[in-house]
Formats: C-alpha cells, sequence, structure tokens
C-alpha cells in the first residue's frame, strides 16, 4: 500500500472512530452499530 493512501486509510479510521464515540456518547445505537460495521468493513479490506 502507497503512502499516501494509506494515511487516507488511517484517517478515515480516526474519522469513523471519533463519529462512532460521538454516537455511543449520545445514546444513539443505530447510529453507532452503522459506524462500527463501516469500521469492520474498512479493516477487513487492509
Amino acid at each position: 500500500m502507497a503512502m499516501p493512501q494509506r494515511d487516507d486509510w488511517i484517517e478515515e479510521i480516526k474519522r469513523l472512530d471519533a463519529l462512532l464515540e460521538y454516537a455511543v456518547m449520545h445514546g444513539d445505537e443505530a447510529e453507532a452499530e452503522r459506524l462500527r460495521e463501516a469500521l469492520r468493513k474498512l479493516t477487513e479490506e487492509f
């Protein structure tokens, strides 16, 4: 994986993680589950 591509991948993981934390803090379980699934898919790709 090229460095810029890897950096974009890492930034996307950080973004999804922050959104997940926000959803959990505010009790939005449906959004939290959607974000967990997005993180799973993203991490399984690499």
